[in-house]
């Protein structure tokens, strides 16, 4: 959702980009004071990590760093989460709908945290339906807006009745003294109303969830009315279904019923993980795949990795060569490739290339001891080793 380009700020080539992410939420008493705390923080972390560069690196990497901290004196307050690219021939900014933690980084684009932020807070349409009204949301696991809201009136007052006395005010109800044809034409027409309520509101769903690639539905209500919009969904979107949520009572205040649905949501999503997590664990005893750091960047390597899980918070330094790209967590001061001098980086800065030249996918996940016990990332592979 965040980062639907980030294969564009990586390249085998570059090594001078600042990678600036800082928390700027206004709601944080610290970030309310006529200087917040996030920008404080960042003034100090920018000057401390340029008088760590190599003298020959130091000078032009300071106009940059003077450059963000100018622009962070002068930001007026948006969003929860920044981030923020710059070099001398490079400036982007993002302004993220969630919290970010603050990280500053030189060398390669550091995307990590906007990869991590972009899996975690990925985006979920939130379906809320009854008998009557129906509202569909956008949600960042933790905070909703409204999008659309879509009402059904059953107004009975202008339908005709085969036979007996005019519907009385109970009768309007549904609940008056009428029997026979006359209430089976009343219980007729009413189930023909929800059903073509149900099957307009699953059109409006289907179509804002492939309008805005919205991989992730959630649909909450009265099970009648929920599971009426899910069979009338698409197959397409039908597919994105992650839960049916039972909300009985139609009364019930918003924020608990976002707090119900979204902690469903975030079940369902650790669920996927650790069902993800022991299927790498399983191929990996097949030879389909592999586990811990040093087997998973050989597999980068030879371009044999076609999905890469990983620990979000793994933390680790790596060496890279930078005349053939041949990383290795063992700390070699040369090539074994190609005998070139190779550097130290963080694996959060390379890995991000390394699954992009392998056209494989990456997937972050929470911490989870199944996979920590292993190293804390692992890949399945194209072929067997």
């Amino acid at each position: 959702m965040f980062v639907e380009d980030w294969e564009a700020l990586v390249s085998p080539s570059r090594r001078d980009v600042f990678s600036v992410y800082l928390d700027v939420d206004p709601t944080k008493p610290e970030n309310q004071r006529p200087e917040p705390a996030w920008r404080i923080w960042a003034r100090h972390a920018l000057h401390e990590l340029v008088q760590k560069l190599p003298k020959e690196e130091r000078r032009a990497a300071k106009e940059v760093a003077d450059r963000v901290v100018q622009h962070l004196r002068d930001r007026r307050s948006q969003g929860r989460g920044m981030a923020l690219f710059a070099a001398p021939d490079l400036w982007r900014e993002s302004v993220l709908p969630v919290p970010l933690p603050n990280r500053v980084r030189y060398g390669r684009p550091d995307v990590w945290p906007l990869l991590w932020a972009s899996d975690e807070y990925q985006p979920h349409a939130v379906l809320i339906v009854h008998q009557d009204h129906a509202r569909l949301l956008l949600a960042y696991l933790g905070t909703a807006s409204l999008i659309e809201e879509e009402s059904l009136e059953l107004d009975i007052s202008n339908w005709r009745f085969t036979s007996g006395r005019p519907p009385t005010f109970t009768g309007r109800l549904g609940t008056g003294a009428t029997r026979g044809a006359q209430r089976d034409t009343f219980d007729a027409r009413v189930d023909d109303h929800l059903r073509r309520f149900w099957a307009g509101v699953a059109e409006a769903a289907a179509r804002f969830v492939e309008e805005r690639r919205i991989e992730r539905l959630l649909i909450g209500g009265p099970e009648e009315a929920a599971f009426g919009v899910r069979d009338r969904l698409p197959e397409s979107v039908a597919r994105k279904v992650s839960a049916v949520v039972p909300l009985p009572s139609p009364s019930e205040e918003w924020p608990q019923i976002r707090d119900r649905i979204l902690a469903v949501a975030r079940q369902a999503e650790r669920q996927r993980e650790a069902e993800q997590i022991q299927e790498l664990v399983d191929r990996s005893g097949q030879k389909e795949g592999v586990l811990g750091l040093e087997p998973t960047l050989e597999a980068l390597v030879r371009r044999q990795a076609r999905l890469v899980v990983v620990d979000r918070d793994l933390e680790a330094e790596v060496v890279e060569c930078s005349r053939c790209g041949y990383v290795t967590s063992r700390m070699e001061e040369t090539c074994r490739m190609c005998g070139a001098i190779t550097a130290r980086t963080w694996l959060t800065q390379v890995l991000p290339l390394l699954v992009h030249l392998n056209r494989a996918a990456l997937e972050l996940v929470d911490p989870q001891p199944m996979l920590r016990s292993r190293g804390g990332i692992g890949a399945l592979l194209r072929y067997p080793v």
